[in-house]
């Protein structure tokens, strides 16, 4: 036989193999992107201040038995708190680019690993059980704290929420009294039909946020003045209305609120900034529409009434826009 025909497929096989072996690894890059969620409306903002810890246990018979476990990368047998688990591996952050509040771990090769995550700014852990595929270098895991969760625990996922300090939120009762006024010498009166009506409130701050239009002000979306792309959709608190005294109700659990007031026949908006005391009595928020002005904003009491129609860029655009017909 050709000793060239033997020593090629060897070679082959001996290539191959050294192929393997380097991208092969006894370890695993474990790494966490936390975010955080303050109100069930609110979208996800980057979290600082997260370490986590892995430990070599099964969550089925392994569980984390208080806070102050978790900050020390504790875990313990469900049957016998007493037996107590130090773990395999700590966080540090990982740096690159771009990131905020991310953290890594490298981890032994196993099957299976319990990974437990501490958010040290609201006092919450939470833990799972991953799987690791020996030939996955790198694992990118998002982990969202939702700290609007009521309850001392709740599960979202695969993963365990705990939060050992939770009291329940203060709620305030809020109203806010729509007003019309249909000429400069007509009485400010109820709103013949409260239907009509969109009312709502968000927990920001109008210095950093803007309704961009009617058409969003009825969608109930708000526009950041910093980033005209950063929008929310969803309000933090919305108002219904009681027929017999013409008022909008809502239960608040903040005490700064954008407050938004849609009148639907007029295509006016309305929005302010309110303070409420959570500790204190309910209030009353009361705006005029009066359409008769004939002006883009007309502000009053600290409301800005909004008539979309009158804006001058809006004229200009509309004119602009004919002239091209």
């Amino acid at each position: 036989m050709n000793p060239t025909r033997i020593l090629a497929p060897l070679a082959a096989a001996a290539l191959l193999a050294g192929c393997l072996k380097d991208t092969s690894s006894d370890r695993t890059e474990y790494v966490l992107k936390p975010l955080a969620q303050t109100l069930s409306t609110d979208p996800y903002e980057p979290l600082d201040g997260v370490v986590a810890y892995a430990f070599d246990a099964d969550t089925a018979r392994y569980t984390v038995a208080s806070y102050e476990d978790a900050l020390n990368g504790i875990a313990s047998l469900k049957d016998d708190p007493s037996a107590r688990l130090q773990a395999v591996a700590s966080s540090e952050p990982y740096a690159q680019e771009g990131t905020t509040g991310w953290v890594r771990m490298s981890l032994p090769m196993a099957e299976r690993r319990m990974i437990l995550a501490v958010d040290t700014e609201h006092r919450l852990y939470a833990y799972t059980e991953q799987e690791l595929v020996e030939t996955l270098p790198s694992l990118y895991v998002t982990l969202i704290f939702k700290t609007w969760k009521e309850g001392t625990s709740y599960k979202d996922g695969n993963w365990c929420f705990f939060n050992e300090f939770y009291t329940p939120p203060q709620r305030l009762d809020t109203y806010v009294r729509p007003l019309l006024q249909s000429a400069e010498d007509a009485a400010a009166a109820p709103f013949e039909d409260p239907g009509n009506l969109k009312v709502y409130a968000y927990a920001v701050d109008t210095t950093a946020w803007r309704i961009a239009s009617y058409d969003d002000a009825y969608a109930g979306r708000i526009t950041s003045k910093r980033d005209e792309n950063d929008t929310r959709t969803t309000p933090s608190f919305q108002a219904y209305a009681d027929e017999e005294t013409g008022l909008f109700s809502m239960q608040v659990s903040v005490e700064s609120l954008m407050v938004v007031v849609v009148d639907r026949v007029n295509r006016l908006y309305a929005y302010s900034q309110q303070s409420v005391d959570l500790d204190g009595a309910s209030p009353t928020f009361e705006v005029l529409f009066r359409p008769w002005r004939g002006v883009w904003i007309d502000v009053l009491d600290g409301w800005r009434i909004v008539n979309e129609a009158l804006d001058p860029d809006r004229e200009e655009q509309e004119t602009q826009n004919t002239a091209r017909r």
